[in-house]
């Protein structure tokens, strides 16, 4: 879960709980409940992306852009019903990395997903949201 993995503590309370996990699937693929695969730039968009990681600015570039990774993972994230799914039954949505974070937030924002569901970033948060649920 970002750079702080899974604490038992967390494990503990996941087993009691519905936590959903969100992340790509590079990303320690064991913990994360729904892997998501974004569409991989290719051609022109793949050697854009390439060149513009070499500096600063060009990463800031591809930030804003369509390329983002966090944009390319909400467009997977907005189409996969069984994410919709295992969301509308959760107790806590986790970010695992910095590209989930758009993706949750997201989700939390889409009405026909409800609002039983808290959604944060990190293991940590994910603890204290469980241990703080009414």
């Amino acid at each position: 879960m970002s750079s702080d993995h899974e604490t038992p503590a967390l494990a503990d309370l996941a087993a009691r709980a519905e936590v959903v996990r969100v992340g790509p699937a590079s990303k320690d693929a064991h913990s994360v409940t729904h892997v998501l695969t974004p569409a991989a730039p290719r051609g022109l968009s793949q050697r854009i992306e390439r060149l513009a990681w070499r500096s600063a600015v060009g990463r800031n570039a591809i930030r804003i852009s369509p390329l983002d990774r966090s944009r390319r993972l909400w467009r997977a994230a907005k189409r996969d019903r069984v994410l919709h799914a295992l969301v509308r039954d959760a107790d806590v949505v986790v970010a695992l990395d910095r590209d989930a974070i758009l993706t949750v937030w997201k989700l939390s924002r889409m009405r026909d997903l409800g609002d039983s569901w808290d959604a944060v970033y990190g293991g940590s948060a994910a603890l204290f949201a469980l241990t703080n649920r009414g």
